[in-house]
């Protein structure tokens, strides 16, 4: 082990004033959280669900909100690893055959990460209002769970490129 100031003078160890990480040999971490909204924005609206029999559709019509983290860490400059715990909230509106109004709610999802699996994953649905009406659009929400992972199995290879 070489004593302090008998080192190889390539070796990067010292204690630096000016705080700058040489190489980027130590953590270094860059917020997404940005990226991570608008690509979400990009994927999750439009995604649709009929209803049974014809009755109608169901629509995500916009991401309300992203709220957690989102960032890329890196080591030693080429070592990269994507980190990620979110809470999303999508709008959705139900439009029924043969009704003017439309049904409007939110399907949240939460503990949506980086190291967790699809069942992991807390989705709820809410409607306003209640009625028969807005039980089965609420159904049909809550039976988008598969359509929301594929966009989201989307973001996270796109997200694992960055």
């Amino acid at each position: 082990m070489a004593k302090w100031g008998e080192g190889d003078p390539r070796w990067v160890v010292e204690h630096r004033n000016d705080g700058k990480n040489v190489n980027s040999w130590h953590w270094e971490e860059t917020s997404k959280l940005e990226w991570t909204k608008q690509r979400l924005s990009e994927l999750l609206p439009g995604l649709s669900a009929d209803l049974p029999a014809e009755k109608g559709s169901v629509t995500v019509t916009k991401v309300k909100d992203v709220a957690g983290d989102a960032c890329i860490t890196t080591r030693k400059g080429n070592r990269k690893l994507p980190l990620f715990d979110l809470r999303i909230t999508l709008e959705v509106e139900g439009q029924l055959a043969g009704y003017d109004s439309k049904v409007t709610g939110e399907y949240k999802l939460e503990e949506f990460c980086s190291g967790g699996d699809d069942d992991d994953i807390i989705f709820t649905a809410t409607v306003t209002g209640t009625g028969t009406h807005q039980d089965e659009v609420k159904r049909v929400i809550e039976g988008m769970r598969g359509r929301v992972l594929d966009r989201l199995r989307t973001f996270l290879t796109d997200f694992q490129a960055l």
